[in-house]
């Protein structure tokens, strides 16, 4: 009995399925490096906590917490934080997210997404409580066509979200106006903004900017 011939429709399909998956695979590896070096660094920082305490008292760091001195110093110390953190963030707001929407930009915060093996800066991410906007660094030139921009980071999170919340529209649980959106600008053939609207929650929001950073990484690489 012969078999059937594969059409080469399917050979792309698989080709591109594996190398989709490869590309999954190497952001895994670099999530699960650079959240070890995170605890490792935390650890770092609580042994030197733990020998300060050792060092200049015999009051437990429960009791120490819960003293009305350390209370007021704590609070303090936030509020300055706060006061400087907000004061940064206005100074960093690019023009266009300024004149935003007040609805959306409400606790605008910026941040920074740097290159984990050198620190070098890659892009700012200007965040509102409906909107991120991610801006490449002057330096940075890149074409959407580099894999894996589009291939991952486009096609499997932002799709992938965008079609989930789609679906909660179709269903009832989630109004068509909250449905994730998002906008990718080129000029010259450059990528120079990234906008995503009704990202919704926290956990959301930090895959969008941890998986822009791993693709502008390794789009470099090319």
């Amino acid at each position: 009995m012969s078999s059937i011939p594969m059409k080469e429709d399917d050979t792309l399909s698989q080709d591109d399925e594996v190398k989709r998956a490869a590309e999954m695979r190497e952001w895994i590896e670099e999530k699960i490096s650079e959240l070890e070096q995170e605890v490792s660094r935390l650890r770092d920082m609580l042994m030197l906590v733990d020998s300060t305490l050792r060092r200049k008292s015999f009051v437990s760091a429960k009791e120490l917490r819960g003293t009305p001195a350390i209370r007021e110093a704590r609070t303090s110390a936030n509020v300055a934080g706060t006061i400087a953190s907000n004061s940064q963030a206005k100074r960093q707001i690019p023009e266009e997210i300024a004149q935003m929407n007040p609805k959306t930009s409400i606790s605008l915060e910026t941040r920074e997404l740097r290159r984990t093996k050198d620190g070098e800066l890659l892009a700012k991410a200007t965040i509102g409580t409906e909107k991120i906007v991610i801006t490449p660094a002057p330096q940075i030139k890149l074409s959407g066509n580099i894999s894996p921009f589009q291939s991952f980071f486009v096609n499997r999170i932002l799709k992938g979200y965008q079609s989930k919340d789609i679906d909660a529209s179709k269903s009832g649980n989630l109004s068509a106006t909250e449905v994730l959106q998002y906008n990718v600008r080129e000029i010259d053939g450059f990528i120079t903004e990234i906008t995503v609207t009704n990202y919704r929650d926290k956990s959301r929001l930090n895959e969008i900017l941890s998986t822009s950073t791993w693709a502008f990484t390794r789009m470099l690489e090319k």
